[in-house]
């Protein structure tokens, strides 16, 4: 019962690490195919690996980074200052 529990969420957190992955703008196209094909080689060590090492991004914080990290919400905000 438990073992189908941890699949999924293994699961789960493999297509994250893959969807992080794919949606940076700091990572060389063969960076990305390297960190792919380790994910795959080596599903456990590899996305362990890939979540600890990653560089780090504004936005990445628990609480999905306050909002002065995006620039479009400071065009927002400054197109609707009183």
């Amino acid at each position: 019962m438990l073992l189908p529990l941890i699949i999924i969420l293994w699961v789960l957190v493999w297509i994250l690490a893959v969807v992080d992955m794919v949606r940076r703008r700091d990572m060389s196209t063969w960076s990305k195919v390297a960190w792919g094909v380790a994910m795959l080689v080596f599903p456990v060590v590899g996305i362990l690996v890939y979540l600890i090492v990653r560089p780090w991004q504004p936005g990445d914080s628990g609480m999905g980074g306050h909002p002065g990290a995006d620039p479009a919400y400071e065009r927002l905000r400054d197109s609707h200052s009183v």
